[in-house]
């Protein structure tokens, strides 16, 4: 049986690095505007989680992620009986 892999939130440091920043400090002068554009550290440690931390980032590319953003709503009945029509 295999184990679960085990990731630990990441650093504003950590975070700062991956965005392309020297230091944790021009990242954290900007932590507001993450906040407000969906990357929120936990209110309790100031970490972030990896994994929505790698959401966020794939969300700013659409066009690269597209099953990130594809909407599994209801069709238009109307696209579908014609569909259905042409035998497709």
């Amino acid at each position: 049986m295999s184990r679960p892999v085990f990731r630990p939130d990441l650093t504003p440091t950590q975070v700062a690095l991956v965005l392309g920043y020297a230091n944790a400090d021009a990242f954290l002068e900007r932590r507001d505007d993450y906040a407000r554009a969906g990357l929120k550290a936990d209110p309790f440690t100031g970490r972030y989680d990896p994994e929505a931390f790698e959401r966020w980032r794939r969300l700013r590319s659409p066009g690269l992620f597209p099953e990130l953003t594809a909407s599994n709503g209801a069709r238009d009945a109307r696209s579908v009986f014609e569909q259905r029509l042409r035998g497709g």
